[in-house]
């Protein structure tokens, strides 16, 4: 596909758009992606065709990189809208800038618990929302390419997103509408060379201490390198995904859900018993937002939830009262929590509920609360081994690394925050220590997973299982 793709597309934007009058925005981060979609939406406010057609940009500082750069991004793009209007003064084109609160990015990552990018994301699409209603916009567009949707479609299968999610990114959804879906990052490169559009680069794209950039700079390549046409395999299973559960997601859609309050919704008990378990599930997703639940439910409650019509945890309460069932949503859940930075939830792992035991016998012992440990000679179905005496239990701590499947060390904090663990809960996960070295970091019993590295050389080792009290 060639770069006169995006040709087309403006093309095709100006017959879509012609018929009547067009208020559109445009979140712009200075990037190549963002500008190239900004030089079109321009390049359509010149035509004769579109005088009733009005841009509004929107450039966003999140406040998150040092030295100010994000500032230097946005501050880049109202320069660049200034002299497009200086060239074409008759052009309706308006930009601003939304600078977030120093730390407000950390603090929402730290209340929704699932990382700094998805919290950057939620606050940004809060963003674009109020900016749409307050000047009255037709649609919002972002511009996601090809390459995110790939990209997308992968962190979702590797996160085991629901098949409803693992569709990828909607070419529209709601207000939002992303025309450069189809069209490739080195399209977009090319376009913006051949056509002297200017951008910026955001070094951390290059980093891999997200997850996402793990994928673009890591996996990617790896991909293009060893299995030709994977690409393409990966979006038509996409497209036959986002056919098959079309229906599901229709059926989720039209759910009958209602917003009693700020924390609180309901539905009808009858209607919600009448589908099977996956759809119950989705339908609990769409009410835990209705109810404002911020942050992440594991799937195990929810799917628990949706079997048993109850729950109370994660400051969710679910129950059957006559003909409804209700959801309430606690904010105070939280709150002990809300003022401490994760910087300092790294650095001091016994803020809370700390615990440490070393263990050197066979026997029951209570690490706190909420969880019992058992260590035995004999191994069983839910237990897990061998290790050698004696046996550290506590709970994490900054440094604290584990063998990877490859070798290679991997952080537990890193851990953390792929499994997408609440901070909240960390400090309650039991690490496994023996003979000096981490071997095993125990989540299933909070509806994560298990991190273990048995000692292979062990010899009369023994055998450990976890219960929840």
């Amino acid at each position: 596909m060639k770069s006169e793709t995006i040709e087309e597309l403006k093309r095709s934007l100006i017959e879509k758009w012609a018929a009547s009058e067009m208020r559109a925005g445009i979140g712009v981060s200075g990037g190549p992606d963002s500008m190239v979609l900004l030089s079109l939406l321009c390049g359509i406010c010149k035509s004769e065709k579109m005088r009733n057609f009005s841009v509004f940009v929107l450039t966003i500082d999140h406040n998150i990189r040092e030295g100010g750069v994000s500032a230097q991004d946005s501050d880049f793009v109202l320069d660049w809208v200034a002299e497009q209007k200086k060239l074409n003064p008759d052009i309706k084109l308006y930009a601003e800038k939304k600078t977030f609160e120093k730390g407000l990015v950390d603090e929402t990552a730290l209340k929704r618990g699932k990382g700094t990018e998805e919290a950057a994301r939620f606050l940004r699409y809060k963003a674009f929302e109020e900016f749409a209603l307050k000047h009255n916009l037709n649609v919002f567009c972002t511009a996601h390419n090809k390459n995110d949707q790939l990209e997308t479609l992968i962190q979702r299968f590797l996160q085991g997103s629901s098949p409803l999610s693992s569709t990828g990114i909607q070419f529209e959804r709601g207000i939002f509408f992303r025309p450069l879906l189809s069209v490739s990052r080195q399209e977009i490169l090319d376009f913006a060379r051949d056509n002297k559009i200017p951008y910026r680069i955001d070094a951390t794209n290059n980093e891999t201490v997200y997850f996402r950039n793990k994928i673009r700079n890591c996996l990617v390549p790896f991909l293009d390198e060893h299995f030709e046409g994977w690409q393409t395999g990966v979006l038509h299973g996409a497209e036959k995904l986002e056919d098959l559960t079309a229906s599901a997601r229709a059926v989720t859609d039209a759910a009958t859900v209602t917003a009693k309050g700020k924390n609180k919704a309901e539905l009808p008990v009858k209607d919600f018993t009448a589908f099977d378990i996956g759809i119950r599930i989705q339908i609990l997703y769409k009410a835990f937002v209705q109810a404002g639940v911020q942050q992440r439910i594991p799937y195990q409650a929810v799917k628990k939830c949706a079997a048993t019509l109850a729950m109370s945890s994660y400051g969710v309460s679910v129950a059957v009262c006559g003909n409804s069932l209700v959801i309430s949503y606690e904010p105070d859940f939280e709150k002990p929590f809300q003022n401490v930075s994760r910087k300092m939830l790294a650095q001091n792992e016994s803020l809370f509920s700390g615990f440490f035991m070393i263990i050197d016998k066979c026997g029951s012992y209570t690490l706190h609360k909420n969880l019992e440990i058992v260590v035995q000679k004999e191994k069983n179905d839910t237990s897990f081994g061998p290790f050698d005496f004696p046996l550290v239990i506590r709970n994490r701590q900054s440094a604290d690394k584990i063998r990877s499947a490859d070798g290679s060390l991997k952080k537990v904090s890193r851990i953390f925050s792929d499994w997408k663990v609440p901070e909240q809960l960390r400090d309650e996960i039991p690490i496994v220590e023996a003979q000096n070295t981490v071997c095993a970091v125990i989540a299933s019993w909070c509806g994560y997973k298990d991190w273990l590295v048995p000692q292979k050389d062990s010899k009369n080792g023994v055998y450990i299982s976890m219960r929840k009290l």
